[in-house]
């Protein structure tokens, strides 16, 4: 619990003061001091965070009223990296780099994605690799934790043919912003002016053994539609979808849709400003993967938390804004939720 709460000024500190709180004592009476912490937790494995963010997502979907689009589970991918302390053990891990002007000052990073749930803003599963893994293959480490029926968003940087191809696969529907130079049929469709095409892909013979454990697949053709979206600025989109069906689905549906991904950008605010994702609480490679699931695990519980409360303020305020020229309507504040339940952390476990 200590590691979760995170830490934001000296160890010995955090720790007197922690200890104070599961004491319930009136003074920072030393009970443990921080070489006893930095030795305790080495027998710790990081894993532990990650089966802990797991149950509270797991129960959320069991037991919760979760929001949906279209009776799917509205998912999103993005990817970021994070700066790391100077330690043998994290240069042996996620390895270094150099940087400046002359290129000669080192430091490590790692790149990290999470697969987000837009609407219910939960962590489904998040990933840390050394910085020269690509966005691409972290989200293959993503596929494991979708379901069939689960609709994904992704930005421009993770399309490719292959990936339609695994999605369709596992009976996930996608929706992907496209390069308009990307396929010779994606910038064709640009350039047309059509609002909408529906396109079929063939896996490349380079890709089929990315997909051997769906041989039914390898020979077909599959279908996508394409849909260009006009923003207000007069720039376009373009989208391509396995969402097929345009009466179901209509175009000002798959324009709306697309814009629910901006909700992963605002996660990972909380994840990086307000959860202090770079202020570790240790320099060991061990350490930087325990704080890293830690928030994750926090971030979660937060949002579980504080669904009811969530819902209920949307529903009053939405009920007051039709008695009312208010133009906006309330929402609770993620970053005082998540100060919250770091808070009360220790009496609630």
């Amino acid at each position: 619990m200590f590691i979760s709460k995170g830490v934001r000024s000296s160890l010995q500190c955090e720790l007197d003061s922690f200890y104070k709180e599961v004491m319930g004592g009136d003074f920072n009476i030393r009970a443990v001091t921080k070489g006893a912490f930095t030795q305790a937790r080495a027998k710790l494995k990081h894993d532990v965070f990650i089966e802990l963010s797991d149950n509270v997502a797991q129960t959320f979907y069991t037991e919760a009223p979760y929001l949906i689009w279209n009776q799917m589970r509205l998912l999103a991918v993005d990817g970021s990296t994070i700066m790391l302390p100077h330690h043998e053990s994290i240069t042996d891990e996620f390895g270094e780099h150099f940087f400046g002007p002359n290129a000669d000052s080192k430091q490590s990073l790692a790149r990290t994605s999470l697969l987000y749930d837009v609407l219910n803003l939960i962590t489904l599963d998040a990933q840390i690799a050394p910085f020269e893994k690509s966005e691409r293959a972290l989200l293959s480490m993503h596929l494991n934790k979708l379901k069939a029926n689960d609709l994904i968003l992704l930005d421009r940087g993770y399309p490719s043919i292959a990936l339609f191809f695994q999605l369709y696969a596992r009976g996930i529907e996608f929706c992907v912003r496209m390069k308009e130079d990307w396929w010779l049929v994606v910038k064709d469709f640009a350039e047309s002016g059509e609002q909408e095409r529906i396109v079929s892909f063939k896996l490349p013979p380079k890709d089929r053994e990315r997909l051997k454990d769906f041989p039914e697949i390898q020979d077909k053709e599959i279908l996508c539609r394409l849909v260009c979206v006009t923003l207000a600025n007069g720039e376009k989109e373009i989208l391509c979808t396995s969402l097929l069906d345009s009466e179901k689905i209509p175009h000002e549906d798959i324009c709306e849709l697309y814009h629910y991904r901006w909700n992963v950008e605002e996660g990972y605010k909380l994840f990086k400003a307000r959860a202090e994702m770079e202020k570790f609480s240790g320099k060991t490679a061990l350490a930087v993967k325990q704080d890293f699931f830690a928030k994750i695990f926090m971030m979660n519980l937060c949002a579980v938390l504080a669904f009811p409360i969530d819902e209920k303020v949307k529903k009053e305020s939405k009920e007051s804004k039709e008695k009312s020229e208010r133009r906006h309507t309330y929402k609770v504040n993620r970053t005082s939720a998540f100060s919250m339940t770091q808070s009360i952390s220790i009496e609630l476990f």
